[in-house]
């Protein structure tokens, strides 16, 4: 797997957050999609999957076919305006193919390139990375890869 993704270095601007993906999305449809209503770790996220560009079908849509819309717009969306929540599910799958799985091997990694000092910042990357990546089905919850076609595809783009 390539160290980069969507036009960005794997170890450059990782911006850990605490707000998951499935729960950004739930808050979304419980405030019918009034930005305003949302927390800013929860905007982070929105921005992060440029839920922007999906909002309608986000919210007319039943949740469960959520995760099939997000995947689908992460493979077809414009790649610029993803961000760090987004690419720190590739950064989890990246290193669980690359180095070895496990959140010990991925907390090595974030030390040994030095993209955080901070055992939190660790943590909050690890666990939206591979949250996310389970929610959408594409890691397990290990952090290895579920569905290798999206990555092919993904890293193809």
């Amino acid at each position: 797997m390539p160290d980069r993704i969507m036009g960005r270095g794997l170890d450059c601007k990782v911006i850990p957050t605490v707000c998951n993906l499935k729960n950004m999305l739930n808050k979304l449809k419980q405030v019918n999609g009034d930005l305003n209503q949302l927390k800013q770790w929860e905007n982070r996220s929105y921005k992060a999957y440029n839920i922007e560009d999906i909002k309608r079908d986000i919210l007319s849509a039943n949740q469960n076919d959520w995760p099939s819309i997000i995947r689908n717009h992460i493979l077809t969306g414009d790649k610029s305006l993803f961000g760090a929540s987004c690419v720190d599910v590739y950064l989890v799958a990246y290193v669980a193919n690359e180095f070895g799985i496990g959140k010990g091997v991925f907390e090595k990694y974030i030390f040994d390139k030095q993209i955080t000092e901070k055992i939190n910042s660790v943590n909050a990357i690890w666990t939206v990375g591979k949250g996310d990546g389970v929610y959408l089905g594409v890691l397990n919850p290990d952090g290895s890869i579920k569905d290798v076609e999206f990555f092919e595809k993904w890293i193809s783009r």
